[in-house]
């Protein structure tokens, strides 16, 4: 009997042990698949009945209740006049509530809820929502947006502090360190001056969007190791700076310039020109015409015409000229003379 028990016992305990096992198998799939609730809207976008690449790269904000849930840039990546890829949620707190679109100040005509919809456009509580939405919601404007005016944040009142500056174990500041300079997020917010052992320092941002942020200390490029936590209108005296050691820079040595000697420029020869010799003009051989001589007719009045001598003379001479003129006249005279006379005779007889 007892063994029979016993084996009823083991029975029921395995079946109930492979029932838990069953419901813990089945629980753990079912949380396998995680579900992101979110929408992904795209559509185009009028203002007053059409497209307007105006509003292109202004931004489309998604709000509910008037809190923002998410914006895109219009045209980015897509057509003019057009938005794609608008992300909402999750939010499960927030789950069918109605979503209103912006640019600027102007509210888009439509809105949808934020979720799963019925055929009609309602929400729906029940209905599968285990991957994101996408929806086309093409959107309207009656006028043209105004884009918002970024708030000008309120001005805070500079910060004060003096105090002591140590440099690793020296109490004091080297004697050629006289400024100290103020930086927030690598912006300077303030200058002061060092003098021995003490600084003084004005911390002047200029509005309430530094208050809180941390204050970084400067002498001669070396960062402080003390740090400050900006507050509007702060004023502390005993405010100790500490900085490393400080290792003057190594002096540059001044290079000396060696003038340079000044070349002298060697001289050109300039070579002379060919000389062409110049030809010199021959005299031309110039000759004189020799004169026609004029006959000289010597007559006796009882001597007929033929019996008349006919002499040449010539001023110039001729080829038996011995000198000029007269001369030349007398020697052909006594030359005629004695044919003359023997002609005479001839006709005397």
């Amino acid at each position: 009997m007892n063994k029979i028990n016993k084996l009823l016992v083991f029975v029921v305990t395995a079946i109930l042990l492979s029932i838990n096992t069953f419901t813990i198998d089945h629980t753990v799939e079912a949380q396998d698949i995680p579900e992101l609730h979110m929408l992904v809207l795209q559509g185009d976008i009028t203002v007053s009945g059409i497209s307007d690449s105006n509003i292109d790269g202004l931004i489309l904000t998604a709000k509910i209740n008037g809190n923002t849930v998410g914006s895109v840039e219009i045209a980015k990546s897509t057509a003019s006049s057009r938005y794609i890829g608008l992300e909402i949620g999750p939010n499960e707190i927030l789950e069918g509530q109605i979503i209103d679109l912006w640019i600027g100040d102007q509210k888009a005509n439509e809105t949808l809820p934020f979720g799963p919809t019925t055929p009609s456009g309602t929400y729906c509580k029940g209905c599968s929502w285990v991957l994101p939405i996408s929806k086309t919601v093409n959107l309207s404007f009656n006028q043209f947006p105004q884009a918002t005016p970024t708030p000008i944040p309120a001005s805070a009142a500079p910060a004060f502090l003096t105090g002591n500056v140590i440099f690793g174990s020296v109490l004091s500041a080297p004697s050629e360190l006289t400024k100290i300079e103020a930086y927030i997020d690598g912006e300077l917010v303030g200058n002061g001056s060092v003098m021995g052992p003490t600084f003084s320092i004005t911390i002047d941002p200029g509005n309430v969007n530094y208050i809180g942020k941390t204050v970084i200390f400067t002498i001669a490029g070396t960062q402080s190791k003390t740090t400050y936590n900006f507050e509007a209108d702060d004023f502390i005296t005993d405010f100790k700076l500490f900085f490393p050691e400080y290792i003057p820079p190594t002096p540059t040595p001044t290079p000396v310039l060696v003038p340079t000697a000044t070349q002298v420029p060697e001289a050109t020869s300039t070579p002379e020109p060919t000389r062409t010799p110049t030809p010199v003009p021959q005299p031309t051989a110039t000759y004189t015409a020799t004169p026609t001589p004029t006959p000289i007719v010597l007559s006796t009045s009882s001597v007929s015409s033929d019996s008349q001598i006919i002499l040449e003379d010539s001023d110039t001479g001729g080829c038996n000229s011995r000198g000029g003129g007269a001369a030349s006249l007398s020697l052909i005279v006594l030359s005629a003379a004695p044919l003359y006379l023997l002609n005479r005779r001839r006709r005397k007889s």
